[in-house]
């Protein structure tokens, strides 16, 4: 049985290192903020919150585009939902004056 030993398995299971995380981490903000539908969504939440109805108003898109974009922020951990209420995460927070700042600039 030790013949089946794979050191690929060793690799597969490992955790990413805390530099691959955060490299990660900026990617999905660089996504984030790159997309105007992401950028609208998270200007929309603000530091408030929304509830799903308002947001999508407000952002404007149908639903399946709504689902898409929120799965995203979700995912990447700019937004989360509480009591019924999309909120901004610290990252999304960060965002949202990142994409502010520019906006003025």
């Amino acid at each position: 049985m030790e013949d089946d030993y794979d050191e690929l398995d060793d690799l597969i299971m490992q955790k990413p290192s805390e530099g691959e995380r955060v490299k990660k981490e900026h990617e999905m903000l660089d996504k984030a903020a790159s997309h105007p539908i992401r950028r609208k969504m998270v200007g929309a939440i603000g530091v408030f919150g929304k509830p799903e109805e308002e947001l999508k108003a407000e952002v404007g898109v149908d639903d399946n585009a709504f689902k898409y974009h929120m799965d995203f922020l979700k995912n990447a951990n700019i937004v989360t939902i509480k009591e019924d209420i999309y909120r901004l995460t610290d990252a999304g927070v960060d965002l949202l004056a990142a994409t502010e700042h520019h906006r003025e600039s």
